[in-house]
């Protein structure tokens, strides 16, 4: 049993591949009696079920980091043969992580970052990190190597792949600057070259790199050793591209190397098995010779090595009897007991060069054995396809045809344990200070958005985007109050589809973090907060800067609602000063209403408003001013919802919002969809409903508040206020009637006198042509057209007259004047339509005329008949049509050419006076059309 450190070695070599896997894992397991397993190294044939043996000890060990590799030989104190081995390091003093990358034959790099960071070894492998500086041992001796330590396996060659460990193991070694040690091997697969295969913990690949990453305060060692020694025949490598000799000795590489080894360049092999009985050697700068073995001689007369070849590099042919291949286990094992300075060696991982079993041939157990009977220390490993180590001054290097052995002590390295102490300290200082640097940064950014946002749909948006950057740990939402008590609607979030649309806070157990959105006594909602998967549980310090968050996001919507306030004060202010103004101004009445309903709209930013008045006389609701944003056409189904809601208000006579319309003891009927957030108030004049104001407002499914926004006791308060002063006006236009009244009475019996003036002269100069009893007739019927005007006019709405109203007492007059009272059917159709008097009197006119004209010419002809008179409104026009059903008019009649004294007053009053357009035609009897344009804001229906 070891003091600080434990190790198992365990192997199958027959059965099911799960069985295998248990059994050896087992084997390992029971070999240790103290501490748990740190790490599981698996060495295994590959013509085995590796998937299954995998899963075996997984189930075995548990929760052990794992890593492995496929072998060409395995070593389980001796050498085995298509078996598995399975070798546990277990020490409290080890701290192993893991990583694979993927695709190495695609991006080797990639594949390497990948392992790194699935290993969290990333800043190890950085060449500008402290921590190179920090974890470089010296003594006053000789050099030594950091106390953490890098195992990897990676694919080896196939025939369609070539191996880039080299390519990897450079690129680890340049980026901890030579100073963590790098143990390892490449892949094999008893030299089939068919598939080479890597394990990390339960994936398993076949071009993959595989790490384990040992931060350890044991003492271990490293040693390589090939038993070569260098000869006097050597060339200058004058080409050389990666792994690639061109040229030596600034001819085909291939024609030297056959001159090196005395052989013709027809007889040179074509695979490192061939070569390796020949190897070459480079000498470092420490003067230790590497050995760089050929893999192969291409077309082109040049050869392929494992490593990386450099130009104006020298190599150098090198010499090995058996004895001294078989020996060089052994030196390597003395050196790494000499490197670490182990007095307690408990555990050697032997990683030797499969080319080197081949020469041994029949002593190819010696090598181990040799290893065995001198140490006594148990021994694992296997047959690689390339080796990777530390030279005898401690550099990591990549070699062919070595062996390469780590050896594991069972002592403490005090040292290392006083390094790791410090850089325990280092990072734990590191991370606090980077965390309150992260989180002032995000202070700022929080601070710069707060400051920049004023509208609280794009100030939410944002921040909702920002928080999962500013609490890594979580993904987060904003809610606001609902009408619903303790119920909140979701307004932002980083990821809406993790987030409700609505939540309560008591009843969201532990799967959200509520925070409340409070400051200075008033709550405006919720920041929740949902951890993200496979984060930790945040700690107190990240629950206190999330509260920060929240209460610096509160600070921000206080002031927004401060300023809205003070906005809306303003809005307000404005508005009075308006309607003092309108007021105080003489002007048309309805001008006036217009005017001022714009104004509401423009300064509250509503998205319509509309003023009905209630016409006391005849008892009808006249839309008096409407005003809409350009983005809203107040057409269709909205224009028909404010006249519901009108109609509603004239029968109920209060207040009426939104809300109300939820109420199914009181319902609203409106049409849907109807996004809009509505008042309805009534408007009293001396205890009468005299008009009715609706504002309307777009429903933003994000807006601020925006269920109270509209109608909350303030803005109530307000509109309720406006809606007392609109009553004045109101009451203005009722004490001003009898006034204006008379004015435009008298204003019009002077020009309608005029009128009758100018149409007997006209009847005068045509009495030659007509009877006098006709003429006079005539003449009375278009005076008491006239007078009908004049009727209408002294009810209703100042200056307005009932078109319809007007058409059917003309009508009935006309009808029931006439002498020779035909039978006669009377049908007046269309909507009610209000027109000032003037267009009144001319079209009152013109009416008479067609009547008069249809009575005379199309019924009284047959002594009986129908005619219908028909009121419309289209696009801003005014039509009115007149059609009996008697014989029409004859084929050439040409209504410009005709004299007659009707038409002519109704083509010149039509023309000048209506601005409009008559036309007169045949379908199933006479059809008369009088058009002309009349703008909407006269119409009131």
């Amino acid at each position: 049993m070891g003091t600080y450190f434990e190790a198992g070695i365990g192997r199958s070599f027959r059965g099911q591949g799960i069985d295998m896997g248990r059994r050896a894992a087992s084997q390992a397991l029971s070999q240790l009696e103290k501490y748990r397993p740190s790490l599981a190294i698996v060495f295994a044939c590959p013509e085995l079920d590796l998937d299954a043996i995998q899963k075996g000890i997984l189930e075995t060990i548990g929760d052990c980091p794992l890593i492995g590799t496929s072998t060409a030989g395995e070593i389980a104190n001796g050498l085995i043969t298509r078996g598995v081995v399975v070798t546990v390091i277990a020490s409290p003093h080890l701290k192993v992580s893991v990583g694979m990358g993927t695709g190495v034959s695609k991006n080797f790099e990639n594949a390497v970052n990948e392992a790194l960071a699935q290993a969290k070894a990333s800043k190890y492998f950085n060449p500008t990190h402290p921590l190179h500086q920090m974890l470089h041992i010296s003594t006053s001796k000789r050099p030594r190597v950091s106390p953490v330590l890098a195992i990897m396996f990676s694919a080896g060659a196939t025939k369609s792949r070539f191996c880039l460990t080299h390519d990897i193991h450079t690129m680890l070694r340049k980026g901890s600057a030579n100073r963590i040690p790098i143990f390892g091997g490449s892949s094999g697969d008893y030299f089939r070259f068919e598939a080479t295969y890597q394990m990390a913990n339960q994936h398993l690949s076949n071009d993959s790199v595989v790490l384990a990453f040992i931060e350890s305060d044991i003492l271990f060692g490293l040693g390589m050793a090939h038993g070569f020694s260098p000869t006097t025949k050597r060339a200058l490598i004058t080409k050389a591209s990666g792994h690639i000799v061109y040229e030596l000795d600034n001819r085909p590489a291939a024609d030297v190397c056959s001159e090196l080894l005395g052989v013709p360049r027809g007889q040179l092999g074509n695979d490192a098995i061939w070569f390796s009985r020949y190897p070459f050697g480079t000498t470092d700068l420490y003067g230790n010779s590497i050995l760089q073995v050929p893999e192969q001689v291409l077309d082109d007369g040049s050869i392929k090595f494992g490593p990386i070849m450099k130009t104006d590099q020298v190599i150098t042919l090198m010499n090995g009897t058996k004895d001294d291949m078989r020996d060089a286990g052994l030196s390597a094992y003395n050196k790494a007991i000499l490197q670490g300075g182990l007095k307690k060696p408990a555990l050697a991982l032997m990683f030797s060069c499969a080319l080197r079993m081949r020469l041994m041939g029949k002593d190819r157990r010696s090598e181990i054995n040799s290893v065995l009977r001198k140490t006594k220390v148990p021994v694992a490993g296997f047959y690689t396809f390339g080796e990777q180590g530390i030279t005898d001054d401690c550099l990591p290097i990549y070699a062919n045809q070595s062996v390469s052995t780590l050896v594991f002590s069972d002592e403490l390295n005090p040292v290392a344990t006083m390094i790791h102490k410090g850089k325990d300290i280092y990072f734990t200082f590191a991370s606090q200070l980077n965390r309150k640097i992260s989180q002032i940064k995000a202070i700022t950014r929080i601070n710069q958005i707060l400051e920049d946002q004023t509208v609280v749909e794009s100030l939410l948006a944002m921040l909702s985007k920002e928080l999962p950057m500013v609490l890594q740990w979580a993904d987060g939402a904003f809610y606001f109050p609902s009408k619903t008590a303790d119920t909140y609607i979701l307004m932002g979030a980083s990821d809406r589809r993790k987030f409700p649309e609505k939540i309560i806070p008591h009843e969201t157990g532990s799967r959200y973090t509520c925070i409340g959105l409070d400051i200075h006594c008033k709550h405006f909602g919720l920041m929740v907060l949902k951890q993200k998967d496979n984060e930790l549980v945040p700690d107190d310090e990240d629950m206190l800067f999330a509260e920060t968050v929240a209460k610096l996001v509160a600070g921000s919507l206080h002031k927004i609602d401060l300023d809205r306030g003070l906005e809306a004060k303003m809005q307000h202010f404005e508005i009075f000063n308006q309607l003092g103004k309108e007021l105080s101004h003489s002007i048309a009445t309805t001008v006036q209403f217009q005017k001022l309903v714009e104004h509401i709209r423009c300064i509250l930013k509503f998205s319509f408003v509309s003023l009905w008045l209630v016409d006391p006389t005849h008892q009808i609701l006249v839309k008096e001013a409407v005003d809409a944003d350009p983005d809203v056409i107040f057409t269709g189904d909205k224009r028909e919802n404010d006249e519901r809601i009108t109609k509603w208000q004239l029968t109920h006579c209060r207040l009426l919002s939104v809300a109300d319309t939820e109420d199914k003891s009181n319902p609203v009927n409106l049409l849907h969809p109807f996004p809009f957030q509505f008042i309805s108030l009534p408007v009293f004049y001396k205890g009468a409903l005299r008009g009715i104001l609706n504002v309307y407002s777009f429903i933003k499914s994000n807006s601020f508040f925006e269920h109270v926004r509209l109608y909350d006791d303030e803005n109530v308060g307000f509109l309720e206020s406006l809606a007392a002063h609109i009553s004045v006006l109101i009451g203005n236009r009722f004490i001003q009637k009898d006034t204006t009244l008379f004015k435009e009475i008298n204003h019009r019996v002077k020009n309608n006198l005029q009128n009758i003036a100018s149409l007997l002269r006209m009847q005068i100069r045509r009495l030659d042509r007509v009877s006098p009893e006709q003429a006079l007739s005539d003449s009375i019927s278009r005076i008491m057209s006239i007078a009908v005007v004049h009727e209408n006019l002294s009810h209703g709405e100042i200056g307005m007259v009932n078109v319809g109203q007007l058409i059917a007492s003309i009508s009935q007059f006309s009808v029931t004047g006439n002498s020779e009272e035909p039978i006669i059917t009377l049908d007046i159709s269309g909507v009610p339509i209000m027109i000032p008097s003037k267009e009144a009197t001319s079209l009152a006119l013109v009416v008479n005329e067609l009547i008069q004209n249809a009575l005379r010419h199309g019924i009284l002809p047959q002594g009986r008949g129908k005619l219908s008179i028909t009121i419309s409104q289209t696009n801003g026009f005014i039509s009115v049509i007149v059609h009996n059903d008697g014989p029409g008019i004859s084929s050439d009649f040409d209504i410009e050419k005709r004299s007659n004294l009707g038409l002519t007053i109704v083509r010149t009053l039509v023309q000048n006076e209506l601005k409009g357009s008559f036309t007169l035609v045949n379908s199933e009897g006479t059809v008369a059309t009088v058009t002309f344009p009349f703008p909407e804001t006269y119409v009131h229906a």
